[in-house]
């Protein structure tokens, strides 16, 4: 008889307490997981993420290279999602008190358990570098009240990287031989001292007379004629002496 009184004691205990455990566990929201990458975290065939996926994931997300852009790759497993619009908050920790900095949209989520998807983060959104932000996947109940399926944290960082060289930078780039040859060819430009065409003809020039000797026309006309008369006198002269 003691013993049942014993017992009934400790069975109304251990089932008031569970109970109370299961209207605890039916009112608390437990929130999925959410991860983010650099680049796509490897799932498997269900969408579920892989041993290698977790190991690529990311608590600070570096910027893309010579841009104030972040280009984060989410992967979330959601606690009890149903179909229609998913949200993506990010929200900032400003003085205690949690901001919310930019949402996105998922309009056409048909309620999967997991959810996959790429965003840019851009600073003329209001993300800043060396800030962390909290990453909330929200949906709307029924009557209106927002519902975390999933949530995670993420810093915001700006190495300085450069981008890197792609084949039409280095075809753009002009040799340095020839952009020295451009500079020197400016600077003749603009010094002014380009010669300047001459204003007046050069002076002609007298062909140079043959070596040798030369006849003049006129003196020759005139000694034939002398030689002419004088012959002839001679022979007049010995007519007379004859006769």
């Amino acid at each position: 008889m003691n013993m049942r009184l014993c017992i009934q004691p400790q069975r109304r205990w251990i089932f008031s307490t569970a109970v109370a455990l299961a209207a605890l566990c039916s009112t608390t929201a437990w929130a999925g997981e959410l991860k983010v990458g650099a680049a796509p975290l490897d799932v498997d065939d269900n969408g579920n993420i892989t041993a290698s996926g977790r190991k690529a994931a990311v608590e600070s997300l570096d910027a893309v290279p010579g841009e104030d852009v972040w280009q984060a790759h989410i992967w979330a497993k959601l606690d009890n999602p149903g179909a229609g619009p998913l949200y993506l908050e990010f929200y900032q920790n400003l003085n205690g008190t949690d901001s919310l900095v930019w949402r996105h949209e998922e309009g056409d989520f048909a309620g999967g358990k997991y959810y996959s998807g790429e965003l840019e983060l851009l600073g003329g959104r209001g993300f800043n570098k060396d800030r962390i932000y909290e990453v909330k996947a929200v949906q709307v109940s029924a009557k209106g009240k927002d519902l975390t399926l999933a949530s995670g944290k993420v810093k915001l960082i700006k190495s300085g990287k450069k981008p890197e060289k792609t084949e039409e930078d280095d075809a753009d780039k002009v040799p340095e031989d020839q952009d020295a040859h451009d500079s020197l060819a400016e600077d003749d430009k603009s010094s002014g001292d380009e010669p300047k065409p001459p204003t007046e003809a050069p002076p002609a020039v007298e062909p140079k007379a043959k070596k040798g000797c030369t006849v003049d026309s006129d003196s020759s006309a005139w000694n034939g004629a002398l030689l002419l008369l004088v012959l002839g006198a001679g022979v007049a002269a010995r007519r007379r002496r004859a006769a």
